[in-house]
């Protein structure tokens, strides 16, 4: 075992050299923070409200006496580890002694006994020592005698990885004093590993950007102390060196704001620093370390740092920005990041117009509860065990939802935090007045089975063209006869985006389609409404059903983020625009269109399918198999597609006529978005195309190499072979 946790890297002279070079800026944000506890006057009495950052403070106080040797900060610790120790039990108004406050504390105890315990008086250390001890036990006998039904066994919950993140690090602080904690070690080590072999390759996190803000740093922690401490080095694994891919596809326009899916309680940053900087120094990560200066530059982490709603919050964890940040990794903008990014497991997918600031952002989620790898392994589990191992109650009952943002403004939104969750509050469809899995619980997904669950079909984009198909017919109860609810979901460019639902049933139902704005939906023409921002405006035209009932809710969307603050309750309002046919049948098909500026919007008749003129754009759905036709306009057997003067994109399709002009042939479907400068084709097979080209190319190529074309002058076809997935090619 080391002599001091986390500070191998380095000896002691080396972190005080640091601070004075490399570290500076870190150096003086842990001194600014710790000097601040000097002046905080702590509880005698445990509050009702969460302890937790008493944890941190000490951490931070230890950690600048540590490197500085000024008694101010040992001082203000011994006064800071003299409350909490007076403290007979950790956590009062949730899970005393068995959960986060007992954990945090834990936490940074634990770490102010193995830097300065030995700056301590005698008896100070002794009772410092007990008391860890003591929570320590109650910690981890609870976690060896509740399986299973709590935090014991929720593997993908951050209960899970904080409480045995707890109780470990304070195993390594209290081994040093020759205290057998070897138990607590090798059962959190079983933990971690657990949890890392279930989460999901991509790096998606089904709690959301607020609660992996707030849980995440609990894996990077414990797995920076059994690296040092055990020698086992679990970083090698793909679903932590995702984890910024996916924190960043998040953040919405302006990088700050967020697609707030899951419980969030606010849409800010949700961004860490310190958590920027492991991932950046593990990971060799140049984005995450440039995202981390740039929020230093343009002061966000101060804003945050004042603003932030997660606690203990940004500010206390100074001394992990000290010890987490690599000056070694070179800073590489987001913006050479792609602006579409997919995370199958989730069911999510984000695209952004591109990096700047006032870019156009949507995020569409459909998936199952828990992520798909956490759903099917967690029924595994509890089929095994008899456990209830699946705790999602983070996660929302959103399938088929989305969020639209234009810069700063949200002009489609999520709830966010709710304790009770509704899908009435997301955008997506009620079916006789009723919502996705147990609508209206707190945990929707308790006890349901596989079967359950949402499900990203398809996806596919190109320059200026984003599509992407949810099926969430599984999210809802089978007694409400739902048997398709297919979403396809169409962006052009930074201005258009097309909705195509697809809802049939066994028997006639009522049904509600929902839209979720931040300001009431302004009536303007024919089923046209108008949804005004601070900044930006969203014209919504709703083509089919051909007669709605309109309605419009103003709904108070209330919860408290935690039951460790009773008395906190964070409240917000929204508008829902709800569109409901005006008959009961079987099959109804919604055909939106939501424009970004105001415009004509022409519904066009289209044999086989729904297609509308918006600008000089002619974007097209199938009905069932048959060609769409639309004489003299369009002839094609693709699923949808959308043409103008500069593209032909189409989804599924082996023929495409635009215009009388024959534009396209596929020897088996595929996905295609053809421009006058190239082409970008998805097939599942080795696939013959042949692509309409305005004249003969003098090479065709991709991927670096030459592709065998050939010409055909008379007909103005270009004809080569792409192989199965994705690939572009370049012609000119």
């Amino acid at each position: 075992m080391t002599e001091m946790l986390f500070l191998k890297a380095k000896t002691l002279d080396g972190w005080r050299q640091a601070a004075e070079t490399t570290h500076k800026a870190q150096f003086e944000r842990l001194l600014k923070q710790a000097q601040s506890y000097a002046s905080v006057e702590l509880p005698c009495e445990h509050p009702d409200d969460s302890i937790t950052y008493i944890g941190m403070g000490a951490a931070n106080l230890a950690f600048a006496n540590l490197l500085t040797d000024d008694p101010q900060y040992l001082e203000t610790l011994r006064y800071w580890l003299k409350t909490g120790i007076g403290f007979p039990h950790w956590g009062k108004k949730r899970m005393p002694d068995h959960d986060l406050d007992a954990s945090w504390l834990l936490f940074g105890f634990s770490l102010a006994l193995n830097w300065v315990g030995d700056r301590l008086p005698a008896a100070e250390r002794e009772a410092l020592i007990a008391k860890l001890r003591l929570q320590g036990e109650r910690l981890y006998k609870f976690s060896i005698t509740d399986i299973g039904t709590s935090w014991t066994r929720h593997y993908w919950q951050n209960h899970n990885w904080i409480c045995n993140g707890g109780f470990l690090t304070a195993a390594y602080a209290l081994a040093a004093d020759d205290y057998d904690t070897s138990a607590w070690i090798n059962d959190a080590i079983v933990d971690f590993k657990r949890v890392l072999s279930v989460f999901p390759e991509d790096g998606s996190d089904y709690e959301g950007p607020v609660y992996w803000r707030y849980g995440f740093q609990f894996l990077l922690f414990p797995l920076h102390l059994l690296a040092q401490e055990s020698n086992i080095d679990l970083h090698d694994n793909d679903f932590l060196r995702h984890a910024f891919d996916y924190r960043i596809a998040v953040a919405a326009a302006n990088w700050v704001n967020t697609a707030n899916f899951g419980d969030c309680h606010d849409r800010k940053s949700s961004h860490s620093r310190m958590m920027l900087y492991r991932l950046a120094s593990l990971y060799r990560n140049g984005h995450a370390q440039w995202l981390a200066n740039h929020f230093d530059e343009i002061g966000e982490w101060d804003r945050e740092g004042r603003e932030g709603m997660v606690k203990p919050g940004l500010l206390p964890e100074a001394w992990v920005d000290f010890v987490w940040y690599d000056p070694t990794v070179e800073p590489v903008s987001v913006e050479t990041l792609p602006t579409t990014m997919v995370f199958p497991d989730l069911g999510l997918l984000t695209t952004r117009t591109s990096w700047d600031k006032d870019a156009t952002y949507l995020a569409f989620k459909c998936g199952t509860p828990n992520g798909m790898r956490g759903w099917q392994l967690g029924q595994m589990f509890n089929r095994m065990y008899d456990w209830k191992t699946i705790k999602a109650d983070h996660d929302h009952n959103d399938a088929n939802s989305f969020i639209l943002v234009r810069g700063d403004d949200y002009l489609t939104v999520d709830q966010g935090y709710s304790k009770a969750k509704f899908t009435k509050h997301h955008s997506t469809l009620l079916v006789d007045g009723q919502g996705q899995y147990l609508d209206g619980d707190k945990d929707p997904y308790k006890g349901l089975k596989e079967a359950w669950g949402g499900r990203l079909e398809n996806w596919f984009f190109a320059e200026n063209v984003v599509y992407t198909h949810g099926e969430a017919a599984g999210a809802y109860a089978k007694n409400l006869d739902l048997t398709q609810f297919s979403r396809q979901m169409l962006m052009l460019g930074a201005e258009t985006v097309v909705i195509c639902d697809d809802v049939a049933l066994a028997a006639p139902r009522p049904l509600q389609w929902l839209l979720q704005t931040d300001f009431a939906a302004q009536l303007t023409g024919d089923q046209r409404w108008l949804v005004s921002t601070e900044s930006h405006l969203l014209q919504i035209d709703a083509l089919e059903p051909a007669q709605v009932a309109v309605d419009q809710w103003e709904q108070e969307i209330s919860a408290n983020p935690t039951s460790a603050k009773p008395d906190w309750i964070i409240t917000r309002d929204q508008y829902t625009l709800v569109l409901s046919p005006a008959e009961n049948t079987t099959f109804t098909r919604y055909f939106v269109i939501l424009s970004l500026v105001e415009r004509e919007v022409e519904q066009l008749a289209c044999e086989f399918g729904s297609a509308a003129q918006i600008g000089d754009t002619l974007i097209a759905f199938a009905s069932g198999r048959r060609h769409m036709q639309i004489p003299s306009r369009l002839t094609t057997d693709a699923a949808w597609c959308a043409i103008n003067n500069e593209t032909m994109a189409a989804g599924n399709v082996t023929s495409l006529w635009h215009n009388d002009k024959l534009m396209f042939i596929a020897s088996a479907p595929v996905e295609v978005a053809l421009t006058e400068r190239g082409c970008v084709a998805s097939a599942k097979h080795p696939t013959w195309i042949s692509c309409a080209v305005a004249q003969e190319p003098s090479s065709v190529v991709t991927e670096g190499r030459e592709v065998q074309a050939k010409w055909d002058g008379e007909l103005g076809l270009l004809r080569f072979q792409v192989p199965a997935g994705k690939t572009q090619v370049v012609w000119q």
